[in-house]
């Protein structure tokens, strides 16, 4: 009788599943801080990788001057660090970053990718974009130069 009950009421009141992992846009947070971009430099575009720290809304100050790419800046006055593209970005306190890291995974069983994390003070890496194997080593040094914070290559391995 319960089994019943519950397939009629599944006929009448389905339930979406809702993925927690996937982040539609306005669910996210608005970064209520001042933004004074100091420094920036544009990626091609690839975009900002979901996760669930340091993840906001694109703030409208970023989007005057984002132009169909990723946009990696500083904003010095305030202490911020961004990441991003037209729709979210990856915000961090300048001071708490302790390096950059980009590691490659060459195509081997799978295909290959390429991954720019950043380290904090705390000791964890947290990923800020993936693309195609060597995308971000064209940028290493003008990350260092932007920040004057170093830029470090992990040891490439493949995807077996």
């Amino acid at each position: 009788m319960k089994t019943l009950i519950q397939t009629i009421s599944n006929l009448f009141f389905k339930k979406e599943k809702v993925d927690l992992k996937k982040f539609p846009e306005e669910s996210l947070p608005e970064y209520n801080g001042k933004v004074e971009v100091d420094k920036y430099m544009e990626i091609d575009y690839i975009g900002v990788k979901d996760s669930d720290d340091y993840l906001f809304k694109t703030p409208s100050e970023i989007l005057k001057i984002l132009n169909n790419k990723m946009l990696f800046w500083v904003d010095q006055k305030n202490n911020l660090l961004g990441f991003s593209d037209s729709k979210r970005s990856k915000l961090f306190i300048l001071t708490d970053i302790k390096g950059f890291e980009i590691q490659n995974m060459l195509p081997a069983k799978g295909s290959g990718r390429a991954f720019l994390s950043v380290g904090l003070s705390n000791g964890k890496f947290y990923e800020i974009s993936e693309g195609e194997v060597y995308t971000f080593d064209k940028y290493a040094e003008e990350i260092s130069k932007i920040t004057g914070i170093a830029v470090t290559f992990a040891p490439e391995y493949y995807n077996c």
